[in-house]
């Protein structure tokens, strides 16, 4: 069962377009669920950012932002970068190293979605997990 945090919670980073930033940003992620008693959550949340940060670290660039924020039922986060290129879930064969990122996305989350920035130079990929219904989900946090 998900607690739910006393507040509506947010937390937003800038990363640099570096791909030493990961490891970094998975012990943020996680301290912040921890700060928010969303510990059962940590697990999915980090290997979903994880999977966004990297499609944003090789396929988009910068500036880079990542966005948390938990509410009523339901966690809600966001990868932004300055790249124009659109995700799309892909078919990765057994013997491929790539294209099971948003496969893995679709698996740990309730629902996730791409936005264009509303600046128009870049997209957000955003995401929802803990309520396991996406009817509940919100908009993603704002960049």
């Amino acid at each position: 069962m998900t607690s739910v945090p006393s507040c509506p919670c947010e937390a937003r980073w800038e990363l640099p377009a570096d791909p030493s930033v990961t490891a970094k940003c998975r012990a943020m992620v996680r301290e912040a669920l921890t700060e928010w008693n969303l510990n059962d959550l940590a697990d999915d949340v980090v290997v979903v950012v994880t999977e966004l940060l990297g499609n944003a670290l090789i396929h988009g660039a910068p500036p880079i932002h990542l966005a948390l924020r938990a509410g009523p039922g339901t966690l809600t986060g966001a990868v932004t970068d300055g790249g124009d290129g659109w995700p799309r879930v892909r078919a990765a064969g057994t013997d491929l190293e790539h294209g099971r990122g948003l496969r893995i996305v679709t698996a740990l989350t309730d629902v996730w979605g791409v936005e264009s920035v509303p600046a128009g130079a870049g997209k957000t990929i955003w995401f929802t997990c803990g309520s396991r219904r996406p009817e509940s989900a919100g908009p993603p946090p704002d960049q």
